[in-house]
């Protein structure tokens, strides 16, 4: 489970490979605080569309994103249960809790350690993508070790606020100096939706949960362990 081993960082133990060996897969980062619909559907149009019938959808749940000034509310064992309960019924699906098991209590998961990591365990000949959104994607570049990271897996980009279009992504692509003609053609054809986890995480703490965005079965987890209510 989560922060058990003895070892952390880079050179911890590998997790578990939670995909068939050599079958292409498309990793899926973030803090899942909570998991919410646009993460499972979104993603899986995603994978079905790079992949087809072969490929896997990975979920990697971050011990603290170094994108993101805080960590997660949720305990690790409890954003990898929602993960679980979220999926549970989807085929190839799977949790990768590398992250987790090799984090620092304090400091960041860095995703060129994963995406390092993933390419030594998912095979020789097994294809690695990751997925994005946009405005990760305009910042790509600042991600530590960012053209390492393309030594193992290139990224898939899903269009979100602030580039709903392709048209607003090339436009911003051009402003921040990146090449249209690289980015554009990791796009992949997934609808827009404004959902975030900051929103669900909010209407929870004003007593409305959002039903439009979670999956029952995680808004029930919600509820029995009073996760994100209002303390106050």
């Amino acid at each position: 489970m989560p922060r058990q081993s003895s070892q952390t960082g880079p050179g911890a133990p590998i997790a578990p490979w939670p995909a068939p060996s050599e079958l292409p897969v498309l990793l899926f980062g973030g803090t899942f605080d909570p998991p919410h619909l646009a993460h499972t559907e979104l993603a899986l149009q995603a994978r079905d569309e790079l992949f087809g019938r072969e490929g896997w959808l990975v979920f990697v749940p971050a011990a603290r994103n170094p994108h993101k000034p805080h960590g997660p509310e949720a305990s690790d064992e409890q954003r990898v249960e929602m993960l679980r309960l979220a999926t549970q019924h989807t085929p190839r699906v799977g949790i990768w809790t590398d992250e987790l098991e090799r984090a620092h209590a304090d400091e960041p998961s860095f995703w060129v350690d994963t995406v390092e990591r993933a390419a030594s365990v998912a095979g020789k000949n097994a294809k690695l993508r990751f997925l994005i959104g946009a405005d990760q994607a305009l910042a790509f570049d600042r991600w530590r070790e960012h053209e390492r990271i393309l030594e193992f897996a290139e990224p898939a980009v899903m269009l979100r606020d602030p580039c709903e279009t392709r048209e607003a992504f090339r436009s911003m692509l051009l402003s921040t100096g990146l090449d249209p003609a690289v980015w554009i053609p990791r796009l992949v054809g997934t609808e827009v939706r404004p959902a975030a986890s900051t929103y669900a995480r909010n209407a929870i703490k004003r007593g409305n949960i959002p039903r439009e965005l979670l999956d029952p079965q995680v808004m029930g987890y919600i509820d029995l362990h009073g996760l994100y209510a209002d303390k106050a």
